[in-house]
């Protein structure tokens, strides 16, 4: 029996189980739930060892537990490097938060450089199916969401949560609007601060949604030790590069020829589109990605396509089981990276998300590539959180990109290449 035939029968079974669902009906209500993930463990383990690392980890989410269940939360699952909590008590989750961030500060003050332990926090509160050890449903996708835009060090919120708690409980400020998956509106992020000289960094991130008073913004074209050979305005006009009906032709860009993009700057967020469909323009990741099915992604020397099969997802979702129980289930991973050549033809090699958290690199990583010089020794992981899947450069040296399909926000300041030559946005 074919995947989606098997998936389509058990939601079938499910919606005509009237018992099934009205248990998970029972299950439902408003909760809030944190992610937590620590920043750098890959270059920890590097830089001390596997035993150092676990303990390390270990460490960090024993304090973590501790926390959190002080303040009335309960630590559902560890993920990779984070756990995931849930909290009834929306102002108690935000104490939590706060006090794993200063513990770890005080901590991190007999450390040396090297050896701090840094983790970011993301909260939401929302509805979901809150079972006895989980949580599922549209509260834990947003709350990993959420997560995957903040910095070391960093809480951020949800709008959603900042309207539970009280004002004058929390130095709380405005962080930025972002575009989450699956929400039909841009969401208003906020930012816990909870020291004095704690500041609201600029934001880079792939969902960040710019204000509308910026207005203009200049469109840079780099040489390769990332000098700008040339510099125009952009607008809502946009600017074309490559191709002989370019708008305007890029000096020295005869390599262009046959791929054309185009950048604009639409209600003061930076865009890019390819307009030659010839697949061969791409943005350098400066943050977490949100991973979409279809998405080419390269690494080193490999291109990768990442395959997600959402039928699985429904589901998980209608089961209120996790996609690792549906996964088990059918036999088959619900998420993958295929091997694909330059043309975008598969090649014989799969790379299954099996767990958690995966990595790539040349020889540090969970799938290795020894032969590659262009990738580093531990290039990139790609995580799950909910449902969905997150890709995050490890400080590479040479950079992981995704290919621009239709129109694509691109970050203040990251690079974008097309057919290998390197572009950049700025204010």
């Amino acid at each position: 029996m074919g995947t989606n035939i098997f998936v389509t029968k058990i939601l079938e079974l499910a919606h005509d189980d009237p018992r099934l669902l009205e248990r998970l009906e029972k299950c439902r209500r408003t909760v809030t739930v944190m992610f937590t993930d620590i920043k750098g463990s890959t270059e920890y383990f590097e830089c001390f060892g596997d035993v150092a690392g676990l303990a390390m980890v270990h460490e960090c989410n024993s304090l973590l537990r501790s926390v959190i269940e002080h303040h009335g939360g309960r630590v559902l699952k560890t993920i990779g490097d984070g756990v995931m909590a849930r909290f009834d008590n929306c102002e108690e989750s935000i104490r939590a938060a706060i006090s794993i961030q200063r513990r770890l500060r005080e901590k991190n003050a007999t450390r040396e450089k090297a050896a701090e332990v840094l983790v970011r926090i993301g909260l939401h509160h929302g509805t979901g199916i809150v079972k006895s050890d989980d949580v599922f449903g549209d509260v834990v996708n947003v709350a990993s969401r959420v997560e995957s835009v903040a910095l070391p060090e960093q809480i951020i919120i949800s709008d959603s949560l900042r309207e539970q708690i009280s004002p004058l409980q929390f130095d709380v400020v405005f962080f930025g609007r972002f575009r989450l998956k699956g929400k039909s509106k841009d969401c208003d992020l906020f930012q816990v601060r909870w020291n004095d000289t704690q500041f609201v960094p600029p934001t880079a991130t792939h969902t960040m949604v710019i204000r509308p008073s910026t207005t203009r913004a200049k469109l840079q074209q780099l040489t390769r030790d990332g000098t700008v050979s040339a510099e125009y305005a952009l607008g809502v006009d946009g600017v074309t590069v490559g191709g002989a009906k370019a708008e305007r032709r890029v000096p020295q860009a005869s390599n262009l020829r046959e791929v054309r993009a185009r950048f604009s700057l639409e209600d003061g967020q930076p865009t890019v589109e390819e307009i030659s469909e010839a697949g061969h323009v791409f943005m350098k990741l400066v943050a977490t990605y949100t991973l979409e099915s279809g998405d080419t992604v390269a690494m080193g020397t490999h291109l990768f396509k990442f395959v997600c099969k959402p039928e699985m997802i429904a589901a998980a979702n209608v089961l209120g089981k996790t996609l690792s129980n549906v996964s088990e289930l059918l036999s088959e991973p619900v998420a993958e990276f295929v091997a694909v050549n330059p043309d975008g033809s598969k090649r014989p090699a799969n790379y299954p998300l099996r767990e958690e958290e995966v990595t790539f690199g040349r020889v540090n990583a969970t799938f290795t590539f020894n032969c590659d010089p262009l990738m580093s020794r531990c290039h990139a992981r790609a995580y799950h959180r909910g449902e969905d899947f997150f890709l995050e450069d490890m400080g590479s040296r040479n950079g992981t990109f995704v290919m621009v399909r239709g129109k694509a926000a691109v970050p203040f300041g990251a690079s974008v290449f097309v057919d290998g030559q390197a572009f950049r946005i700025v204010q």
